[in-house]
């Protein structure tokens, strides 16, 4: 008799094109589950009562229910929900709130009551599901000193890319024909605290007597402080905005792509979305160091690693690239060798399997 299959419940106030829930809904039907969606559109707090009211009950009961990235304000409920029903969580939050307002934007102290009452609400959160998805082993690590959750209730899965979209172009293992023009370097992002884009800038401003060109894609709080920053340096673009999908055309027409240079302690956690991005489009990058990473990245010659907030030594990391980039066509490739090998969806769909075996959803 075949088995049957199962379900899993994406739940709460999220954007389903988001990289990372692409990703992940992508990888569940790879592995056989129906994927489902309840999308709430009240009060995420109370989005149990919500689904009462929306009629979630009559359809099929999921097996699993997953909260996805960011999405705090909607575990309780889910949890309330699924757990009258039997239903597991796993809820997949990547960042924390109390990091955020605390630690990276620095916009409250440790001590006052409203960050400590957002470390207490927080603190109840993360304990409510049944398992706890990271990117990174420094953001379970770090889950597990600031909100006493138990290592053995938390999971690292890798964020990867849709694989679909980011791949290399026809074009991406050629050797340029152009020996005279710019070497380009691209920063895309959405100008978060942690990406460091001032030390970006001061790079650019280091090298404006070189033939390397510095452009910039994206949208976020920071950006308009960042085009300030770089009032009057000749050698930055700032690029128009370009749907999606074409992301990856932007980053092939680039030779080095960069990463993530904040001075907080969440960009010593990270690894940026835009290295799984520009790795899977066979593009070298550089990055402050994680030890998040797998240690092979360490020996990987298209991954310079550079120390936080440390202009020089971005600019330097570029020149090295160009200096060397006879071997273009080698730095291409060790970079999609990497990704295949450490970063792929191949390698995250082994990560999900074992989450959810441990789960008690094994084959």
């Amino acid at each position: 008799m075949p088995a049957m299959t199962r379900r899993v419940l994406f739940w709460g106030r999220f954007d389903p094109g988001y990289s990372r829930n692409r990703v992940y809904a992508a990888l569940f039907r790879e592995l056989g589950w129906e994927v489902d969606y309840f999308f709430v559109k009240w009060f995420p707090r109370f989005g149990d009562v919500e689904a009462a009211v929306r009629g979630l009950g009559r359809r099929p009961k999921p097996d699993l229910v997953w909260v996805p990235v960011c999405r705090q304000r909607d575990i309780l409920a889910a949890c309330r929900w699924a757990h009258r029903r039997g239903v597991k969580v796993l809820f997949d939050p990547m960042i924390s709130a109390w990091d955020k307002k605390v630690l990276e934007q620095r916009k409250w102290k440790a001590e006052e009551p409203r960050a400590r009452k957002l470390l207490a609400l927080e603190t109840k959160m993360m304990h409510a599901p049944d398992m706890v998805t990271w990117d990174t082993s420094c953001h379970l690590e770090f889950c597990a000193r600031t909100f006493n959750v138990p290592r053995e209730k938390m999971r690292v899965l890798l964020t990867g890319t849709d694989e679909s979209v980011f791949k290399p172009d026809d074009e991406s293992q050629s050797p340029s024909t152009l020996p005279h023009s710019p070497f380009k370097v691209l920063y895309h992002g959405a100008y978060l605290p942690l990406h460091g884009t001032e030390y970006i800038v001061e790079a650019a401003r280091m090298t404006q007597s070189e033939n390397i060109q510095w452009n910039f894609l994206g949208w976020g709080a920071y950006k308009a402080e960042t085009e300030a920053k770089a009032a009057g340096i000749r050698n930055i673009r700032f690029l128009d905005k370009v749907p999606y999908v074409d992301v990856p055309k932007v980053i092939c027409a680039h030779d080095v792509v960069l990463g993530v240079f904040g001075t907080t302690e969440k960009a010593s956690r990270v690894i940026g979305n835009k290295v799984y991005e520009c790795m899977a489009c066979a593009r070298p990058t550089i990055n402050e160091f994680c030890t998040g990473y797998p240690p092979e990245a360490k020996d990987c010659p298209a991954i310079k690693f550079v120390p936080p907030g440390d202009a020089k030594a971005i600019a330097d990391a570029v020149r090295a690239y160009r200096d060397d980039w006879s071997r273009r066509d080698f730095y291409f490739a060790a970079a999609r060798d990497f990704f295949e090998k450490h970063l792929s969806m191949a390698v995250i769909k082994g990560q999900l399997a074992s989450i959810l075996a441990d789960m008690g959803f094994g084959a």
